[in-house]
């Protein structure tokens, strides 16, 4: 009985050393491997993105206005900061960003043109920026208000010169 269990014992180890398991970085490719490897932020170097204000708040814009606003910001990191992407939470809202690395210490700025067209009442968006800091993806928003009635309000956009 004791040869039974010890020869069925070692049978088991023989078949869980002798079976090759597949590792799971065989999977990617070398160019899969060294975009994961570059996604990896060291938050003790990592660039660090760091607004003036993350919100703004537009107040009360007439109907059809069509605005700009600067979110300032400044790199307090110890690496360049990178802004792969900026995204708009709908389409009335269109970012602009740095394309080129912007040094430790270096304060830009992104700029987002709210188009308000015939929206109504009280609005809040966002703007999302996928970058090279520790989190990946920052976010700021804005505000404003529109008339609720578009029928009388001030169709004539007086803050873009129309």
């Amino acid at each position: 009985m004791k040869n039974t269990i010890f020869a069925a014992g070692i049978l088991a180890v023989f078949t869980l050393v002798s079976c090759e398991k597949e590792k799971a970085s065989n999977l990617f490719t070398d160019a899969e491997k060294q975009q994961q490897a570059e996604a990896v932020v060291d938050p003790a170097t990592a660039a660090v993105l760091t607004f003036e204000s993350e919100t703004y708040d537009f107040g009360n814009l007439p109907t059809g206005a069509k605005v700009d606003h600067y979110f300032k910001f400044t790199n307090t990191g110890k690496s360049p900061l990178i802004i792969k992407d900026a995204k708009g939470s709908c389409g009335c809202t269109v970012p602009e960003f740095p394309k080129t690395p912007i040094a430790p210490g270096v304060t830009d700025s992104i700029k987002i043109t709210y188009d308000a067209g015939t929206q109504a009442g009280r609005q809040q968006k966002t703007v999302t920026l996928t970058t090279n800091t520790v989190k990946g993806k920052e976010v700021v928003t804005f505000m404003a208000t529109l008339p609720n009635n578009a029928e009388n309000a001030n169709v004539v956009n007086s803050l873009s010169g129309n």
